[in-house]
This record gives structure tokens, sequence and C-alpha cells, in this order.
């Protein structure tokens, strides 16, 4: 049991991690909560559907056009609303993403409709690990997530775009000062962390189902991730992905029977598959009240 909860914390963690890193840069820059970046991710998971679907183009390749397209909506949503909305609070901010991520959620409904795809109906095949098992596609998400995090990593700290945006994280005035271009390093850090968000989006797709709710209950969970691991730091949202997977695997698991024979309840006591999500808001509550900066003290904001 305890095996198949590792494995399983593993391929989630690394599911959100993608679309954890995005949030958290873009709160460290602008320094606001983007809620249409689940719908980044469910454009990108649709984008490859479509490659998938009608164009009949090999998965993998679908999920790099996928990722681009993700990112060039992204970049999209910068140019129309958001750098209109730069000097702007970050409430206002937060409220027009708000607003995008309701709109992109019904132009997905609109085009696609509201039923569940599948990127492909064919029998998976299934590895052992131990007591635990884990699919083919599970494996290649895994290998897919950790190289992305991987790239992320060399851009952030060996080039030129990284170290902008390191600076522009610690000091955006001085980081004008010193020559660099805020707006254009803004846009470049809209495209990657919009293909990052449609990576993880394609991603989750794969190891569940298409639906045009999925952005919804994706942000939710990934903002839970950033918190814990602390906002505004890249590695902390990383850590904070792959403790939030664990503790939502881990309290499906455990049989919570002993909390209620007290009151008279008999028998084994479960959570169910659908409210793992309450995992992540309790979490939520406790690091907000005990380590409001999270655990890798992210930065507090506005």
């Amino acid at each position: 049991m305890l095996e198949q909860v590792l494995l399983n914390s593993v391929i989630r963690g690394s599911e959100i991690a993608s679309l954890a890193i995005g949030v958290t840069i873009l709160f460290s820059l602008l320094r606001f909560a983007n809620f249409a970046h689940g719908e980044f991710a469910l454009l990108g998971a649709y984008f490859t559907y479509f490659f998938v679907s009608v164009l009949e183009i090999n998965l993998w390749i679908a999920a790099v056009l996928g990722a681009v397209l993700g990112g060039a909506v992204a970049l999209s949503s910068d140019v129309a609303l958001f750098s209109r909305l730069r000097s702007s609070p970050g409430i206002v901010l937060l409220i027009a993403s708000l607003g995008l991520s309701i709109f992109l959620r019904a132009v997905v409904a609109g085009i696609w409709g509201v039923e569940g795809h599948n990127y492909s109906d064919e029998l998976e095949t299934i590895y052992r690990i131990g007591e635990a098992v884990i699919t083919h596609t599970q494996v290649i998400i895994v290998i897919v997530s950790f190289t992305a995090m991987a790239l992320f990593y060399l851009l952030l700290n060996h080039t030129q775009l990284g170290r902008a945006m390191r600076a522009m994280s610690d000091n955006m005035a001085l980081a004008k000062a010193r020559g660099i271009n805020i707006e254009v390093t803004i846009r470049w850090i809209w495209f990657i962390v919009g293909s990052y968000a449609a990576l993880g989006g394609t991603l989750i797709a794969m190891d569940t189902q298409l639906w045009p709710e999925m952005g919804v209950h994706i942000i939710l969970v990934v903002f839970a991730a950033t918190i814990l691991g602390g906002i505004g730091n890249v590695y902390g949202a990383v850590i904070g992905s792959f403790l939030i997977a664990f503790l939502e695997n881990a309290s499906l698991a455990i049989d919570w029977a002993f909390l209620f024979a007290p009151f008279g309840v008999e028998g084994s006591v479960y959570i169910p598959t659908g409210y793992k999500f309450a995992v992540s808001f309790a979490v939520l509550i406790i690091v907000m009240l005990l380590f409001p900066k999270g655990i890798m003290k992210g930065s507090k904001g506005d």
C-alpha cells in the first residue's frame, strides 16, 4: 500500500509541478494570482486532443504543438489584457484573470462540448514495482515532467533571460535601471509559463480524462501546492507539488475508522476519490495559519 501511495504521489506531483512553476513565477514578477492559468492548461490539453484526434498526429508531437499554442494563448492574454492593467493593484489583475478563465472555459465547452474525451482507447502496458503498479503512460509522464523541470532550471540559472527574470523578481525598478527590457522579458515569461501550463494540462489529461471543468480542478490544487511551498519560490512550488500529491494519496489510502469509532461507527471509513481536493484546502488552511510564507518562505506579495 505504501509503495503505491508513493508512486501515485510521484505521478501526481509531476503533473502539478509544471503548472505550479508558472503560477509562482508570475506572482513573483507581477504580484497577482492568475486564475486563468488552469485554462491555459485546459486549452493546451484540448489543442493536443485536436491534433491527435482530427489531424492524427503522434501524441508527443501533438503535445509539443499544444504547448506552443498554449504559450501563444498566454502571451496573447498579456498583450490584449494584462499589459493594459500592469500598473493596477493585484486585486484588479486577479479579477481580470478570473473573468478570462470563465471566458476560456466557455469557449472550450462551446467548441468541444461538455462531455469527456480520451487521447486513446488502447489498453495500457502495466509495469509492477514491488507491490505497486504503474502504466506506460504514467512512466512517460514522470520522465517528461522531470525533463521539463530540469530545462526550466537551466533556463533560470544559465541563460540571459533567466538572469533577467531573477533580477526582476528581486527588484523590478533596479532591473529596469540596469538596462533589462522589462516588457520583452515579461512577454517571454508569459509564453514560457503558458507553454508549461499547457504541457501540464496534457499530462494530466493523459492520466485521467479531458473535460471543460478540468482547469478549475487543476488551479485549486496548484494554488495549494504553490502556497504550501512558498509562493514566489520556484523550488518551493515543486516541493509543494509533491507534498500535496503525497497528502492527497495518503489521505485516500488511510482507514479513518479510528476517528469515528468513539461515535459508534463500525467498519472501514475511507475518503472518496472525488473529495481528495478537500485535502489540498485543509493543508492550505493549516499552512496559512502556521507558515504564512510557506515552508520555503516565499514572498508575501500584495
